[in-house]
């Protein structure tokens, strides 16, 4: 008995410190190259630009192959401000993967994160600690910084997409999302939308 609870006290500690030293996949976090052959699409690049100066969010929407990716990473090339960006797939979408790439990306583009801001551990859904010291890190953010989430539609996980709502309701102008879908994401939009739009 005493072993099998070493051995579990054992596999407890293992875990821990391999979640404080997750891989990030580099390719995920950075926006992709623009080949020389891109057409530019300065109206859909103006839209873009607009949204993330004025809205928290910015939502573009198309059909697979639509160039929804290749657009915002016009717009992302241009832009003077920090960007952020995460490409999510069907692994991104623990609660815990999902922040830690959000985290990496953030970190990447020059936001200054508290050393010990981690995300949430494996098998935890829900850390109010977390959310609300990363929103109120964002909300003081200068520059601002825009997160860009490409894919969005491959995270489906409750929490996860409750705890975004929340940042992005409450990071203030500090912090602007630009996200890629091919369906509207699950988040309230009607709180989002720009007054005339």
């Amino acid at each position: 008995m005493a072993a099998q609870v070493a051995n579990r006290a054992s596999a407890r500690a293992k875990r821990s410190v391999a979640f404080a030293g997750d891989p990030i996949l580099i390719s995920k976090i950075r926006a992709p190259a623009i080949p020389a052959w891109a057409v530019q699409r300065h109206r859909i690049t103006k839209r873009i630009a607009e949204g993330a100066r004025w809205c928290p969010l910015t939502v573009v929407t198309g059909a697979p192959g639509a160039g929804k990716t290749m657009a915002v990473a016009l717009w992302a090339a241009a832009e003077a401000g920090p960007v952020a960006w995460v490409g999510l797939d069907e692994f991104d979408n623990e609660p815990d993967t999902f922040w830690n790439y959000v985290l990496a990306a953030l970190r990447r583009s020059g936001v200054a994160l508290p050393k010990e801001l981690r995300a949430l551990p494996p098998g935890r859904d829900h850390d109010d600690g977390f959310l609300l010291q990363l929103t109120a890190t964002l909300a003081a953010q200068d520059p601002p910084v825009t997160l860009v989430l490409d894919d969005l539609h491959a995270l489906t996980e409750p929490s996860a997409l409750k705890g975004l709502d929340f940042m992005l309701r409450n990071a203030g102008p500090a912090l602007r999302a630009v996200v890629t879908s091919r369906v509207d994401p699950m988040l309230p939009l009607h709180r989002y939308r720009w007054p005339g739009s």
